[in-house]
């Protein structure tokens, strides 16, 4: 009876936890779903999965300071003038993180729900990204021009109700429909659909339908027509080449690590030292990678001009927005200038402790946070925090 119930508790809160991840950034229903809905949902999912572990002792020793580091930093913020409302965002997403991290990982039904639904939204979005490609480029179903978000951030896109968005993008070729899908950028799609093409392994394991599935997610992130999505699988399948090799070299995983990591240090290096970053931008084709350059500029400047104190700290969530006309699209460079070099720290150590068993799935993500700003979204924080219960999972069933 008593086991009954835990379930029942534990489909109602993934049934909470999935809407509340629909209705945030990067999706568009962000837009039109109520803060008077979003704000509540965020704060139960917060104070139910904190009341479940505040009175743990490893809870208290581990987490606790990191959690009162936060909250001296949002006050700190405030002081200096930040927007109320983007500090307690930005601190919401900090807790949404830990608690969730602590109170899920002996939570075994919530934890199997959450990546159940993961795994059907994996699907659904990678299944409807290729119809919705191949409606819109060859003309089968009708979209319709339609604006999307408001004042200076709108975007204009064709739109039908049960495939998405499609951002039209002018190549040498022809025009060509790229699958946004329900999100608000092809970058956002292709992010989510080819990061999680690394973890299909896992949902599956050793299933005869692997390969199919397989296929299906690739496709569909091919289909944003993202540059970001064909350099991030060019770059983890050679890495992967690249670790086989070394493997058959007889190198021990731990020192083939150590020399990837050395390897991918240089190489970016060189990308930005010794390569014609205009020749590749060229071969790449049309992007948006020169307006992120410019971005990306703005925000050295702001890391150059630092004190002592704004480089440890940040200069507060939104002081990028406030003090631009452009946003960073960058989100580990946007943590620096806002939050400081050691909530950034603490951030890329979550990221990696969450995915560093799923080698490509991390490597991935990585590459990706130079890219989309999803760093601080509810669809990326549970999505790694989905890795690690899996990869937990795993080890469980090794045992």
């Amino acid at each position: 009876m008593k086991e009954e119930k835990y379930n029942k508790i534990a489909l109602i809160l993934v049934v909470l936890i999935g809407f509340f991840i629909l209705v945030h950034s990067p999706f568009v229903a962000s837009i039109y779903v109520s803060v008077l809905i979003r704000v509540p949902l965020f704060l139960f999912i917060i104070f139910f999965s904190l009341f479940t572990v505040v009175y743990k002792r490893y809870f208290v020793r581990f987490y606790l300071p990191i959690i009162l580091f936060y909250i001296f930093s949002a006050v700190y913020y405030i002081s200096i003038g930040s927007n109320l409302s983007d500090v307690v965002y930005s601190l919401l997403y900090f807790f949404l993180a830990i608690v969730l991290l602590v109170s899920v990982k002996r939570n075994t039904s919530l934890k199997q729900l959450l990546i159940n639904f993961y795994f059907i939204l994996v699907l659904v979005l990678s299944t409807l990204s290729i119809i919705s490609f191949l409606a819109f480029n060859f003309e089968l179903i009708p979209f319709e021009l339609k604006s999307v978000g408001e004042g200076l951030d709108v975007y204009v896109y064709y739109h039908n109700y049960f495939l998405g968005y499609i951002n039209p993008k002018l190549f040498e070729s022809g025009v060509i429909g790229r699958v946004c899908g329900f999100m608000f950028e092809p970058s956002y799609q292709g992010w989510f659909l080819s990061t999680n093409f690394f973890l299909v392994s896992k949902f599956l394991e050793k299933k005869w339908y692997l390969f199919i599935f397989q296929l299906i997610v690739l496709l569909g992130a091919l289909a944003s027509v993202s540059t970001m999505s064909w350099v991030v699988f060019v770059i983890v399948f050679a890495s992967m080449l690249g670790f086989k090799i070394m493997s058959i070299l007889g190198l021990k995983e731990k020192s083939a690590n150590i020399l990837y990591g050395l390897m991918l240090i240089a190489g970016i290096f060189a990308m930005f030292t010794v390569v014609n970053q205009d020749k590749l931008l060229e071969m790449l084709g049309p992007s948006s990678s020169e307006d992120r350059t410019e971005r990306a500029d703005t925000s050295f400047l702001y890391l150059a001009t630092a004190s002592p104190k704004e480089l440890v700290l940040g200069r507060g969530p939104g002081f990028i927005g406030k003090n631009s006309d452009k946003g960073e699209s960058n989100p580990i460079i946007k943590s620096l200038v806002e939050n400081g070099i050691v909530s950034t720290i603490v951030v890329l150590i979550f990221v990696v402790y969450c995915t560093y068993r799923s080698k490509y799935y991390m490597i991935a993500n990585l590459l990706w946070l130079n890219s989309v700003v999803v760093l601080f979204t509810p669809l990326f924080i549970i999505n790694v925090l989905v890795c690690r219960w899996m990869d937990e999972s795993t080890e469980e069933n090794l045992v």
